[in-house]
């Protein structure tokens, strides 16, 4: 049998792309029952090459072709992101760990570890000094990637996304689902971080000690994967304040996750 070139190529090119599409995604059996209505047949990979870049880094340790050491490294701590996905109304959902940031804490302020920061990345109005950051103990936020190993900005992640700080969310873990707002950045090759706040509401408390509504002591180990994150870029709240956040959050959060459950039940 004879077959042209043009042919080949045909069946060449369309052999490469079938390798570089990733699986079909289906969501963890135990988030099932939360999940129901969401179509995640209608959503969209955001970008295939730059999930994979993650992935390495779970196996390699390098991150866009350059090593990554110290708290950077993943293989100790793996991003495990199944997933990067955007739906047709803008909602990005990613599946990966949820590793502990302590940011804007008592801890983190007054006696912190080696990788935790007192200010946090979202800031309260008419705030200032450590009453301006976002409480890690109190707050359910995430943090997203943002930070070059040179301390410069990384806009990649908000580039590819449209996620932006302050904007909404939900994380759901098995039967649990949490109302967020992005209140922190982390490394550029990390994914999959939230507040201690967050891991709590999940069923994951990581603090060891709480006193007087803060945490003094914790274990800082990750949810090893099956977390799925849903963020709503542009959902930012102009008049958030310490006193409405978790209201507000709440509210504006679970009506958007509703709306994403377009099938019919």
């Amino acid at each position: 049998m004879k077959l042209s070139i043009i042919t080949i190529m045909f069946v060449t090119s369309v052999g490469a792309l079938a390798l570089r599409l990733p699986p079909k995604y289906s969501p963890p059996a135990l988030s099932a029952q939360v999940l129901a209505g969401i179509d995640f047949d209608s959503a969209t990979p955001v970008d295939e090459s730059y999930r994979a870049e993650f992935d390495r880094c779970d196996r390699e340790n390098k991150f866009r072709n350059r090593t990554m050491t110290g708290f950077r490294r993943c293989s100790q701590d793996k991003n495990r992101v199944k997933a990067l996905l955007k739906f047709p109304k803008g909602v990005i959902f990613f599946e990966s760990k949820l590793s502990l940031d302590i940011d804007g804490s008592w801890k983190a302020c007054n006696s912190a570890g080696a990788t935790d920061q007192c200010p946090t990345w979202f800031k309260w109005k008419g705030r200032s000094g450590v009453a301006a950051n976002v409480d890690a103990d109190k707050y359910p936020y995430v943090a997203i990637p943002i930070a070059r190993p040179d301390g410069s900005s990384d806009h990649e992640f908000r580039d590819k996304t449209g996620v932006r700080k302050g904007d909404l969310g939900v994380v759901v873990f098995k039967d649990k689902v949490v109302p967020v707002f992005v209140a922190d950045g982390g490394p550029h090759n990390k994914l999959g971080e939230g507040s201690t706040a967050l891991l709590k509401a999940i069923g994951e408390d990581r603090c060891l000690q709480w006193h007087d509504g803060h945490c003094e002591k914790v274990k800082d180990s990750s949810v090893e994967g099956g977390v799925l994150f849903f963020l709503f870029p542009g959902s930012a709240i102009p008049d958030l304040t310490p006193e409405n956040a978790l209201q507000k959050v709440r509210d504006e959060a679970l009506r958007r996750f509703e709306d994403l459950k377009t099938v019919p039940q």
